[in-house]
């Protein structure tokens, strides 16, 4: 066989061919396009929550480090850092923690840096200024100094006040570098200079283990395996892990692997999306061919082989490829930018990052391209196998002449319109499963967005329709410990308002303590009954192996147990003001999992450090809105009456405040509430109902925005195949049309034929989405939400039917246009072009 380089000749047919067909490479860009909008935008919202979670667990943490060695000394940190893992390491050298009085609630410690990597490390570095060289400098956040009444100005003098081994200090420094404060982080820090800091611990050493030690914060190549590498590093120094204490960032614990939902969920999400794409692609080239059939099967009779027409139009799907990619990444990445805030909004993260990398064009553009080469497929391989002979008979892209039928009913326009749409059936399969997708994504974001139920809401996170407590309260990051912000003075003035119906408080109060007999199987129960697992049962199964855990004492008003939620036992108010009885809480949020039992007896510490035998008389929970906002791996709850919490216990402000409000007075309250934690006392913060109620419309409006944006979308992209569908059927019968014409069909019957056609494809739409999309639909919103808590599932397809006439009007709008487009021809010059 005589072998001919004609690559060039097929290349330059293709380009001509594709320069031709410019209706064609419209809607196929536009295909494109609007696919890799979805998958840009998916992967940028995507890199947005992970680098948001990542960095809101990060400023949880205190530091972006991999991991660290904790109390070291000078000579093991010289080993550790020379190993070849290591890609960055430095150290920070703790002094103490500041003990003013306006600091006691926003823990400062007070820190030597290495350099400026050890401050960077823990989101600690100044914005303005410098750090500390002189031995009288010093740099702190916003906070710190906000609290101290100290204006963010270099040069300002700050007042310190410390222990060291017992000793107090009180010393001023100069403020050299400050930056802004971040109430996320659990402590704030201050550093001090290197001379202060050695010539302080000269004098004391090491007495204290957390004191006068090196802690090194270290970064590898990457965060895999992260605690495999730290065990590694400690080894190959010469050190066992008793020898070093080390921790992993808890940001990248879980970096390793997936959770299988999510896994699953990642790829339904993209499988829908590249189905879409397919949807559309493959439609455009499959009526492409359809449309070019005489096209091909001249090239066939010249001798162009099947594999040379695919090379042909792969090289077409390249050039619209290297088109609508590029617009679609970049329209993408910009829509996807603007939706993270709202979809982050929605998981009310600390941190919103929106994080466009390299990867997330690379992975859009792959996806896509996959996507565009999957859906030719089909077209290239019916383009090669289109002979002459067929070429002259096929009609609208079945490969077949047309069947004939035996005549048992009349002949009308609306069965010749189901005939013509029948003709290929998988066209009509393709682009009624394009619409109804699009409606059946809006119906299901619509319902998921009516779905959230807002008195679901409102009771889990507000009981009442003000609570009042010390800002550390409720900062779940933050630990609350008898803060005494809720003085009788305060609650004095409050109480004078008008309005108020109910004003009920809540003591809190925690001490560790020695477990007793009844938690030796808690951990197998926590593991088998309520499915606990991680490294909170780890945790848990460590504290009761160690057999401490944490007392909480709550002490409540008497309007407050209304509010609790009784799993077992009854509430008896009389025997609890009689002081021998007490309310325990179960384990876990469903009441599954008790220590204890009603009938039980335990030991409540009393204000003299002797214990006081109590009776459980019920197993319930207060709602979480008013329970203390920390926890360990084993707390013991216990409830009891605010007058015997206060005798039994010890004296101390309550921890929050309740307030129950007439409609006249709720405004007036919260413009005390307001401008008192604004601008008379920082370390007090309120929540309203009112809050929440505006933080739920927002959340559901971010619900319907999220869903109205990919629902638009999609439709765009079901829009585009149907009138890709329409005008390419007008156009590739452009002869039978005239021939219809010649032998008596008017223009109108011809048009309303036309239209009944668009109208054909809007009813199945309509059927399809009303019934198989309903139950797709609910299946998708049972998957998503689960048991979720605030959402009660209300499914509708109200707004796919308010788009339905939106819909008819472009079915009617759209043959019309294409039958007035092919009629600037006569009929004379139909029939000939199609000879």
């Amino acid at each position: 066989m005589i072998h001919v380089d004609n690559k060039k000749t097929i290349y330059k047919v293709a380009d001509a061919s594709f320069r031709a067909d410019k209706m064609r490479n419209l809607f196929a860009v536009t295909a494109i396009v609007l696919t890799t909008i979805l998958f840009s935008g998916l992967f940028t919202i995507a890199g947005s929550l992970m680098a948001s979670m990542e960095e809101s667990t990060m400023r949880q943490v205190g530091g972006n480090a991999h991991g660290g060695f904790k109390y070291l000394t000078m000579e093991q940190y010289e080993k550790l850092k020379m190993h070849p893992d290591i890609k960055e390491i430095s150290y920070t050298v703790v002094l103490g923690i500041a003990e003013n009085r306006e600091l006691l609630k926003r823990p400062a410690e007070i820190r030597y840096a290495k350099d400026a990597l050890a401050a960077e490390m823990m989101f600690s570095m100044p914005t303005t200024g410098k750090m500390p060289e002189k031995r009288d400098e010093i740099a702190t956040d916003t906070l710190v100094l906000e609290r101290l009444g100290i204006t963010p100005r270099l040069g300002e003098q700050v007042a310190l006040e410390y222990s060291v081994c017992g000793e107090k200090k009180k010393e001023t420094f100069t403020l050299v570098g400050f930056w802004e404060g971040d109430i996320i982080m659990s402590a704030s820090q201050v550093w001090l200079s290197r001379d202060y800091v050695e010539e302080i611990l000269g004098n004391f050493g090491t007495a204290e283990k957390y004191v006068g030690t090196i802690n090194a914060d270290v970064n590898f190549g990457n965060s895999r395996n992260i605690e495999t590498k730290l065990l590694r590093v400690i080894e190959e120094s010469g050190y066992t892990k008793e020898d070093i204490e080390y921790g992993v960032n808890w940001a990248y614990i879980g970096g390793d692997s997936m959770d299988l939902t999510t896994i699953l969920g990642v790829i339904l999400v993209l499988t829908m999306i590249a189905f879409c794409g397919y949807l559309m692609i493959s439609n455009v080239f499959l009526i492409s061919v359809t449309k070019d059939v005489h096209f091909y099967g001249l090239l066939k009779t010249i001798g162009t082989t099947g594999k040379q027409i695919k090379i042909l139009l792969k090289r077409q799907a390249l050039h619209i490829s290297f088109i609508g990619i590029p617009l679609g990444v970049i329209m993408g990445t910009f829509i996807g930018g603007m939706l993270t805030p709202y979809v982050l909004g929605i998981l009310n993260l600390n941190v919103v990052k929106v994080y466009s990398p390299w990867w997330v064009y690379a992975f859009a553009a792959a996806f896509s391209f996959f996507t565009v080469f999957v859906s030719i497929r089909k077209a290239t391989k019916q383009a090669a196998a289109v002979s002459p002979m067929e070429a002259l008979h096929m009609i609208d892209g079945n490969g077949r002449e047309k069947r004939e039928y035996k005549q048992t009913t009349k002949i009308s326009l609306w069965r010749m319109a189901w005939e013509n749409v029948g003709r290929n059936r998988k066209k009509a399969v393709l682009v009624t499963g394009s619409l109804s997708l699009s409606l059946m994504v809006l119906n299901t974001g619509y319902t998921m967005a009516n779905s959230f139920d807002l008195d679901k809401y409102l009771d889990r996170m507000i009981s009442s329709d003000f609570v009042m407590g010390d800002v550390s309260w409720f900062n779940v990051y933050s630990s609350y410990t008898n803060q005494d912000t809720l003085s009788d003075e305060f609650l004095k003035t409050l109480s004078s308002y008008q309005g108020i119906e109910a004003m009920e408080k809540i003591y809190f109060t925690e001490k560790k303590c020695e477990l007793d007999e009844h938690w030796d199987t808690m951990a197998e129960r926590a593991k088998e009954e309520v499915g606990l697992s991680g490294d909170w049962l780890k945790h848990m199964e460590e504290e009761i192996v160690s057999g401490s855990g944490m007392y909480h004492v709550y002490g409540v008003d008497d309007g407050v147990w209304e509010k609790f939620t009784v799993w077992k036992g009854e509430i008896n108010l009389e025997k609890l003001h009689g002081g021998n009885y007490v309310v325990a809480a179960p384990y876990d949020s469903e009441g599954k999992l008790s220590a204890y039992e009603v009938g039980d007896y335990v030991d409540i510490f009393t204000r003299d450090g002797k214990e006081r035998r109590c009776e459980v008389i019920a197993i319930a929970s207060i709602p979480y809105n008013i329970s203390v906002q920390h926890s360990h791996p084993v707390d013991i709850n216990f409830y009891l009456p605010s007058e015997v919490f206060l005798n039994t216990v010890e004296q101390k402000a309550p921890m929050a405040v309740t307030l129950d409000v007439a409609d006249s007075g709720i405004t007036a309250i919260e413009q005390f509430l307001a401008d008192y934690c604004e601008n008379q006392d920082h370390s007090m913060q309120y929540s309203s109902k009112a809050v929440y109620v505006e933080e739920y419309k927002n959340t559901q409006r971010t619900y319907k925005m999220v869903g109205i944006v990919v629902s638009v979308l999609l439709a765009f992209i079901g829009i585009a195949n149907f009138a890709n569908t329409i005008i390419t059927s007008v156009m590739t019968r452009k002869r039978e049309l005239a021939m219809l014409e010649s032998i008596g069909m008017t223009g109108k019957q011809q048009r309303n034929m036309l239209i009944m056609e668009g109208l054909i494809f809007m009813l199945w739409t309509v059927g399809i989405t009303c019934t198989l999309g309903t139950l797709l639909g609910k299946i998708a919103l049972q998957m998503i939400l689960g048991e979720s808590a605030y959402f009660t599932i209300k499914y509708t397809v109200i707004p796919s039917l308010v788009c339905m006439p939106f819909f008819l009007g472009l079915a009617v709008l759209i043959p019309v246009l294409s039958r007035k487009y092919i009629n600037r021809e006569s009929i004379v010059e139909r029939l000939r072009r199609g000879e």
